[in-house]
């Protein structure tokens, strides 16, 4: 891997939607992002202006989409699917109590840091990490140096970002809609900037 010094990533989740409002389970649902969502992706406009990007990522959901086009209107938008969130199959659309009565050690397996299958037909949070760690590196590598937005989804960047960290567990908290984290590159390493600003 050659990245250099300089080379920051600014990861930003996604305005809140109807089903994050609801307590439902998204994964690869194409949920818009809802009226609080826009006020929210308005003011982290407001926050990141003074910023340069070099570039803009976004997962290819709408709610991304929708919510990088506020954040930085006009800009040429970058679409990855590898941004995606993770994919929960047959449970989008559930609430957690619905998702709980199918798989009733649901709480149990998450604290103990069991890494399980979201629904038959989704992902384990391994899986997630496997197409999310290299696409960030293949995204800093090819802006060496330079500063990167990308818009994606809570959970995919919780992970992603403990792995690029080389944290284990779930040491840092979820990211709310519409904040950011900031990763930088120095001496060899990633280095967490800031968590959860908004």
């Amino acid at each position: 891997m050659r990245i250099a010094h300089a080379t920051r990533l600014v990861v930003l989740r996604h305005g809140e939607t109807d089903h994050n409002a609801q307590g439902r389970f998204q994964g690869h649902a194409d949920i818009p992002i809802n009226a609080k969502g826009r006020r929210q992706a308005e003011a982290a406009r407001e926050r990141l202006a003074h910023r340069q990007f070099d570039a803009v990522y976004t997962s290819t959901l709408i709610r991304a989409v929708e919510t990088a086009r506020i954040v930085r209107p006009g800009a040429e938008l970058i679409e990855d699917a590898r941004l995606m969130e993770i994919n929960v199959g047959s449970w989008a659309g559930l609430t957690w109590a619905e998702v709980q009565a199918q798989m009733p050690d649901y709480e149990q397996k998450y604290a103990d840091g069991i890494d399980f299958r979201r629904s038959p037909e989704g992902e384990t949070l391994g899986e997630v990490v496997e197409r999310g760690h290299p696409a960030l590196l293949e995204i800093a590598e090819r802006h060496d140096g330079g500063t990167v937005l990308i818009v994606s989804h809570g959970l995919f960047l919780n992970r992603v970002l403990h792995s690029l960290l080389g944290i284990e567990g779930r040491v840092l908290g979820s990211i709310t809609n519409a904040h950011w984290s900031e990763l930088g590159y120095a001496h060899g390493a990633w280095r967490l900037l800031a968590h959860n600003v908004g």
